[in-house]
């Protein structure tokens, strides 16, 4: 299991981190993004139309391609999505709409043998283990190359982000900005002064919580400015959103 953790390893030595959303369940684009050196690739399984039947073959492109850290954002906080993204070999889970530490402790409990969790182990069955040839090796890295991220969506969750990050396994909060908006009836408003403050107070008290510190940037510029504010880890790019940027600026240029 050569080169797991890289985007763990490089947040515990104190790098900023980025990387980059695949919406789309193409093993073609996860091989793309895979050799494109970001820290991570997060399969977003929540919003985007990436299925569970796409992550393993997603898995293999990635790490095939190079060594960035291979995430999922779940749909929930459920434990059977959260079984079936660890044994296909995901170093890494997104939660979405973390409200409280109780929501916290059991993302925490789903993601981890006992006794400290309750995920089954159905090792020999696993793209996790190659299928049961890797068991002892997958067991004993598992713990340390794993990375758990809460996200930060509502403003419920900004007033409990002290006890959420207190939460043992918790490893990063990321700020959701498009749903933390739209909690105060603000949906995407980002120039409100209500919609900065949430933010900033968001941004602020995670950061002293001593967690790592995550959200969504676009461009060059704010992701500098955001790394600049203190955050760890930047999802700033994604295929889709990469694919059409480039046709746009050269059928732009064309018609120039």
């Amino acid at each position: 299991m050569k080169n797991l953790g890289r985007l763990k390893k490089k947040l515990q030595s104190g790098e900023k981190t980025t990387g980059a959303w695949l919406f789309t369940d193409s093993v073609e684009m996860a091989e793309v993004l895979g050799g494109c050196d970001f820290d991570g690739i997060m399969i977003d399984q929540e919003h985007g139309p990436a299925g569970s039947g796409a992550l393993v073959n997603q898995h293999r492109a990635i790490r095939h391609a190079g060594d960035s850290s291979a995430l999922v954002r779940v749909p929930w906080n459920d434990p059977v999505h959260v079984k079936k993204v660890l044994d296909a070999g995901m170093e890494g889970i997104m939660f979405p709409c973390v409200n409280t530490a109780e929501e916290a402790e059991l993302a925490v409990a789903a993601s981890y043998f006992p006794p400290r969790g309750f995920r089954g182990a159905g090792l020999s069955a696993t793209h996790a283990t190659r299928y049961g040839r890797l068991n002892d090796e997958y067991l004993a890295e598992f713990e340390e190359n794993l990375l758990l991220i809460c996200q930060v969506e509502t403003a419920q969750s900004v007033e409990n982000i002290e006890a959420i990050a207190a939460v043992d396994g918790v490893d990063m909060l990321f700020i959701g900005p498009y749903d933390l908006s739209g909690s105060i009836g603000k949906l995407g408003q980002f120039e409100d002064p209500e919609v900065i403050a949430q933010f900033e107070t968001a941004r602020d008290r995670i950061k002293a919580s001593g967690k790592w510190l995550g959200t969504i940037s676009s461009g060059v510029e704010q992701t500098r400015q955001l790394f600049d504010e203190g955050f760890d880890f930047l999802l700033c790019a994604s295929e889709t959103s990469l694919v059409s940027s480039a046709a746009d600026q050269l059928l732009t240029g064309l018609k120039a």
